[in-house]
């Protein structure tokens, strides 16, 4: 119970990382709001939760909704002592086929969602204490690859951004740590996307996964709950002197 009397808002809470980020705060004792714009996988997992959680509908990429849903988490759950920044996209495409519309709409939802987040986050903890920001970025924020110009992108901008608000906090004297973990490929819905995608090109699920296995020293794929737990120690009292921070989930990818 790592996280008794946490209390969380979680982006991207109703899939993927974001989701078993939820279900462990639970489990380690925490109250989470699940902030998505999936209405009904939200509201479900809320459900599934019980009383520690609560769904919110949040566009990451609304200024006037992320106001929204602190304000409305405060108030259903008490005041907040962490957020995580965990909604995002991948759509893979080369520099010749990314579109400026699809570019941009990647970097709204990666990095200026998380810049919403991280601005609206601290306002709402730096009266709080032992409160935490965590950011989900990615390896290809540090090491890219060619299909990928807006995701990595996006998630380099989110790593920079998360040492600024670090520093910012630090230097306020707030007692936020601001941190991000770097996962590499974890079998989300997002992979399913690429699965689905490669079997429609005319390969298998199977050469799909093993690709993404291959770049990785460990050979597979990550669980969502390796992320998901690389978060609830950053979010946790265990991380106390932690703040700026990049912490690769990537089955040595980055080593």
């Amino acid at each position: 119970m790592r996280l008794a009397g946490k209390i969380a808002l979680i982006s991207g809470a109703a899939s993927g990382i974001g989701a078993a980020a939820a279900r462990k705060f639970v489990r380690e004792g925490a109250k989470v709001a699940l902030a998505d714009i999936q209405e009904q996988k939200g509201s479900a997992l809320a459900r599934e939760l019980g009383q520690s959680a609560v769904f919110l509908h949040l566009d990451v990429t609304c200024e006037r909704a992320w106001q929204d849903a602190i304000e409305a988490a405060t108030q259903l759950l008490g005041p907040l002592t962490t957020l995580v920044n965990s909604a995002g996209i991948s759509v893979p495409a080369n520099i010749e086929q990314e579109t400026l519309e699809g570019f941009r709409r990647t970097i709204a939802i990666n990095l200026e969602g998380t810049f919403l987040g991280c601005k609206y986050g601290v306002g709402a903890l730096k009266h709080a204490k032992g409160a935490a920001i965590v950011n989900v970025a990615s390896t290809l924020g540090a090491q890219s690859g060619a299909i990928f110009p807006a995701y990595a992108s996006s998630k380099a901008g989110v790593r920079l951004l998360t040492r600024a608000v670090a520093l910012h906090c630090a230097e306020q004297g707030y007692d936020i740590r601001v941190n991000a973990i770097l996962p590499g490929a974890i079998h989300t819905e997002m992979v399913d996307g690429y699965i689905a995608a490669g079997i429609a090109a005319g390969t298998t699920r199977e050469a799909v996964i093993e690709g993404f296995a291959a770049v990785h020293p460990m050979k597979r794929l990550g669980r969502p709950h390796e992320p998901a737990d690389a978060i609830a120690f950053l979010a946790s009292d265990e991380a106390s002197f932690i703040t700026g921070a990049d912490l690769p989930v990537d089955g040595g990818f980055l080593a």
